[in-house]
């Protein structure tokens, strides 16, 4: 029986087949790669977590960023390159946003001086 102890249960491996299944469907799509970034930058894991004087808002931050931790090392485990390519569709995603918004900003700015009114 002692060979049996560290495998881990039928309903353990077919709960991480399923998580595993989970985050490769949601990191498939676009907004899924939005909602993953938003969690981690909800989890202050950009941020500095030392808040002075105030122990317990540093703590609390570790604790946010332990969260933010366990998402990234979630992602490793499924597979190493997801986070790095996570980082670099989120720096694609966010360049597409800014374009987007610069052009409906030069359309109604156009729409303004627009002599046919």
């Amino acid at each position: 029986m002692e060979q049996f102890k560290d495998q881990p249960s039928i309903p353990h491996s077919i709960g991480q087949d399923e998580i595993t299944a989970a985050f490769r469907e949601v990191f498939s799509t676009a907004s899924g790669k939005r909602v993953l970034f938003w969690l981690l930058e909800q989890c202050a894991i950009y941020r500095e977590a030392y808040a002075g004087e105030l122990v317990n808002a540093t703590h609390y931050t570790l604790g946010r960023q332990g969260v933010g931790r366990r998402l990234i090392a979630e992602l490793d485990r499924i597979d190493p390159t997801l986070y790095p390519r996570l980082l670099l569709a989120i720096a694609d995603l966010k360049a597409n946003d800014r374009a987007a918004a610069a052009s409906r900003a030069a359309d109604e700015e156009g729409e303004d001086y627009d002599s046919d009114v």
